[in-house]
């Protein structure tokens, strides 16, 4: 789990009396029994500065790097261990170099088909290589005289772990200056970048265009889109490929969102590429599609139609399915000036939600920073509003929205919700008979206009199991409560409420999030606070206590009263936590003297005293998280305030403490199914029953190294349900549990619906994203739930309804022509007057009738295109953010277009 420090947080924590907050406070034991030997005491590998980040190389996870940094300069230094962190060496005198430079480590990449090959970059002039695990080091220049500190970005080709592309601005450049016409970004390649005499050699993909390219804006490989080059739903995707977005003149690239940014494809380093987007600025590949961010000042955007905004700036999302050949318009059912997007990953891997912020003004002293979700459910480029107001943390650094790991289709938010008024009656905090029960459970309606809330709102957490077609509170029985301490406020029932990644108050530090793993599927943990209906997240409650969830998110029971920061090892078989200083950094009360780790899943605590106690910074597992030990690192205070912080690491091998076997008869296994969100019987994932194995509770002795964990076993489909399997499709959303048609003038120009490739469900309703279920029929409408009319339909272009057609009119001419020949030569004069004055009246009535048929057709067609004339929600309240300047890039399953 990563924690993001600012000296300025830290200094005015100092003033602020939400400093005296006493966090990590008290932990309740369970009856644990015995550890053999006397009570275990470990001490530290005590460093000049704090530890900012561990590394592991090799598959054998036994050598370790210790990146370190004052928290008052920029002077770091590097650690190594070669025992997994049992103990580590000093190894900053190895990394020679400039000596007027200060030494700063930005990075250690290693080679996954050679684990003895390592790179480390530095934050001056110099990188070192080597190819004994880092015993040895030889230093290389940057190449073109640049500096590390200019990285924006490094990205090996997922086909070839030698190819290194390096997105960095020219040596001649200031550190600080923007990327300009000044100043602009080259893009190099290494094809053997571990290798002593060719990392000295590297080809400026800027200079190999002949001047065709100034510079890039960004890049990926395509091979990224298709690592295995077995995608039977793309196009081959040479090795070479990479994507990019680059503009032709330096002059060219004078704002943030720029009509003369162009994404480009090419199959041989930029020698020759094909422009394949005007205008495109920023790509992302979010599993197998890539997402480009258009600017809307584009005169010719790849599907000509017209962009929002073109006067005011901002962007459009497109996106590709087939490699980046061709793009189509990702539609939100929202007209705003769209600044910029995050993209979470789908559990898939095959499609994204797609966080769009924005700012409200409330008369505070600052905006209130928001964001709205949009699921791309079964097409990727229709995406319908999920949740709206998610909170984003003070200017706008961090969405509070986490996917768990392990179990597809669970997600965490944070929404910002009114204050309720004095009667409890306004806003979706109030417990009436108006808010339908779910699974015994209060379901809510999320989808109000933020412009309408005066002063401080409230942050409720939600839940969701389907994902995102259905979000709720968190309910917790006070029968799971062990900590008195822990207990809601007010009455009950008590709804949990879980901190993010996002300080909650002005100058506040972010408190450990919701947090799990894919080696320990169903585990979560989380610090957060009890609270009831009216109340919400509260960093500064008395109750605030940290969480956990054995069956992924359902139900949870307290573990210790205050924040402690959490690790999963030996595959979810040994939990670990450690007292966390929160704002108490500064203060005795938020050191931490102990260890604590379980064996048990979380019902009982072991304790392993600290020699120095430490302000905690991070507990680390290596990548897999299979070993039963981890690394605990933090801050020591100084003597005195002329000295400065000093760091420690901790080692803790709980197998080598407790001295358990490995698990060796399936006895000591269950097979377990995530239950109902009421927590009794089994719940259906994405329409199908899933059972995983894991550990019994009370089986004493670990998973260990060579486990290998199934992933979970369907057990077969379930039938759909609108309220587990559905989410609103695109220009519907959800009010009351029903899925109300948007205002026509509210929906954007959406040219997939315009060219009919996807049909709008009547009822509003689809499959969401990646669900199984059986017999769709009733549930979606017209049709199939993933965009496709039936058969039947009104809105079907079947040609068998072409065929019935041109049979009725030529029927209807037959007996025209036989009526006029009667009429022309047999009629007589009388029956020809009794004729006229019958069809006057019948006229008038086919007149009349004609007239609402047409109603009615255009109706149909307007529903079909998601554009329904029945007035709807307001969507207007949409305000646009502008750049945060925190690059997300990299970091998990979350992508950034900002």
């Amino acid at each position: 789990m990563a924690k993001i420090v600012s000296l300025f947080v830290l200094v005015s924590l100092l003033f602020s009396a939400y400093a005296q907050t006493n966090y990590g406070r008290r932990l309740t034991d369970a009856a644990c029994p015995d550890l053999p030997g006397s009570a275990p005491v470990l001490k530290p590998t005590l460093t000049h500065a704090p530890v900012t980040e561990l590394l592991w190389v090799g598959a054998d996870d036994q050598t370790v790097f210790a990146v370190t940094s004052g928290l008052t300069s920029d002077k770091g230094g590097l650690w190594r261990s070669k025992d997994g962190g049992a103990t580590f060496d000093e190894w900053t005198s190895k990394l020679s170099g400039n000596n007027s430079e200060p030494l700063k480590i930005i990075n250690v990449l290693s080679q996954k088909s050679n684990e003895n090959n390592v790179l480390i970059l530095g934050a001056g002039s110099y990188m070192w290589v080597s190819t004994d695990k880092g015993e040895n080091l030889s230093p290389v220049k940057y190449p073109g005289g640049a500096k590390g500190a200019y990285i924006r970005d490094v990205r090996f080709n997922p086909r070839h772990d030698s190819w290194l592309l390096m997105h960095i601005k020219r040596g001649s450049c200031k550190i600080f200056d923007k990327a300009h016409q000044d100043c602009p970004m080259d893009l190099m390649l290494n094809q053997d970048a571990f290798n002593r005499d060719k990392l000295s050699t590297w080809i400026n993909l800027t200079f190999n265009s002949n001047e065709k390219i100034a510079g890039f804006v960004d890049f990926d490989w395509g091979a990224n889109l298709c690592p295995s080059k077995d995608c039977s739903d793309l196009p081959a995707i040479p090795d070479e490929v990479i994507l990019a977005t680059v503009y032709a003149r330096a002059e060219d690239y004078d704002q943030p969102w720029d009509k003369d940014v162009n994404f480009v494809y090419s199959t041989d380093f930029f020698k020759s590429f094909s422009t394949r987007v005007p205008c495109g600025n920023q790509l992302e590949v979010v599993g197998r599609s890539v997402y480009l961010a258009v600017a809307n000042s584009c005169p010719n955007p790849p599907d000509r139609g017209s962009l929002p905004n073109s006067r005011s700036g901002g962007i459009t999302l497109f996106t590709s399915m087939d490699g980046g050949s061709t793009f189509v318009r990702a539609c939100l059912p929202a007209a705003l000036k769209q600044e910029g997007y995050e993209l979470v990953e789908t559990h898939d891997g095959r499609g994204a939600l797609v966080i769009v912020d924005f700012s409200v003004d409330t008369g505070m002293t600052m905006p209130l920073y928001a964001a709205s979700v949009y699921a791309a459910g079964p097409h990727h480029a229709l995406f319908s509003l999920s949740l709206t107001n998610v909170y984003v943390g003070m200017m706008g650094s961090t969405t509070d929205f986490t996917r768990l790991e392990g179990l597809p289709g669970i997600y965490v938010a944070n929404q910002v919700v009114p204050t309720p008024s004095s009667d409890g009656s306004a806003g979706s905090t109030a417990p009436t008979g108006e808010m339908p029960m779910v699974d015994g459970d209060y379901y809510f309606d999320s989808y109000y206009d933020l412009s309408d809330v005066v002063g401080a709102p409230i942050i409720e957490t939600r839940i969701t199991y389907s994902a995102g077609g259905r979000w709720q509170r968190i309910r917790v029985n006070a029968n799971n409560i062990r900590n008195a301490e822990c207990k809601g406020s007010g009455s009950e029932p008590w709804y949990l409420h879980l901190n993010g990644m996002s300080p909650t108050k002005e100058y506040g530090l972010p408190l450990p999030g919701v947090y799990s793993n894919p080696s320990a599927p169903g585990l979560v943990m989380a610090t957060g606070n009890l609270a009831s209906l009216g109340a919400g997240l509260d960093q500064n409650s008395p109750g605030l206590c940290t969480w956990i969830s054995r069956d992924g998110g359902v139900t949870w029971e307290d573990v210790a009263v205050g924040a402690y920061i959490y690790e999963f090892a030996d595959w979810g078989g040994v939990i670990v936590m450690a007292k966390y200083p929160g704002s108490n950094m500064f203060m005795r009360s938020g050191l931490a003297d102990e260890i604590l780790f379980s064996v048990d899943y979380g019902r009982c605590w072991q304790r392993v005293n600290l020699t120095t106690p430490i302000y905690v910074d991070n507990i680390s597992i290596e990548p897999d998280g299979q070993q039963p030990a981890v690394i605990l690192h933090g801050s020591v205070p100084p003597p005195d305030e002329k000295s400065s912080f000093t760091g420690a690491i901790y080692f803790l091998n709980v197998s080598a403490i407790t001295g358990l076997p490995i698990c060796n008869s399936t006895d000591r296994f269950e097979d377990w199914s995530p239950p109902t969100a009421s927590g009794s019987g089994s719940r259906c994932v994405l329409g199908q029953q899933l059972q995983l194995n894991r550990r019994k509770q009370d089986s004493a002795c670990f998973y260990g190294r060579n486990y290998a964990r199934a992933p979970p076993k369907p057990l077969g489909k379930c039938n759909c349900t609108q309220q587990q399997d559905t989410e609103c499709d695109y220009g519907f959303l959800r009010t009351n549990d029903s899925c109300v048609p948007i205002e026509k003038s509210n929906l954007p120009v959406c040219p997939v619906l315009d060219e009919r490739v996807y049909t709008v469900s009547d009822n509003g309703r689809r499959l969401v994203h990646g669900d199984k279920c059986d017999l769709v029929d009733g549930i979606t409408g017209n049709t199939d739930g993933r965009g496709t009319a039936k058969s039947s339909g009104r809105t079907s272009t079947s040609s068998s309804g072409w065929v019935t057609m041109l049979v009725l009119v030529l029927v209807t001419m037959f007996l025209a022509s036989g009526v006029y020949a009667w009429w022309r030569f047999r009629a007589t004069e009388e029956q020809q007057d009794t004729i006229r004055e019958v069809a006057g009246g019948v006229a008038a009535k086919v007149a009349s009738a004609w007239g609402l048929l047409v109603d009615k057709i255009r109706s149909i067609r307007f529903r079909a295109h998601g554009q329904s004339g029945v007035m709807g929600e307001e969507m207007g309240y949409f305000q646009p953010l502008g750049d945060p300047g925190y690059d997300m890039e990299g970091h998990g399953n979350v992508f950034t277009l900002k």
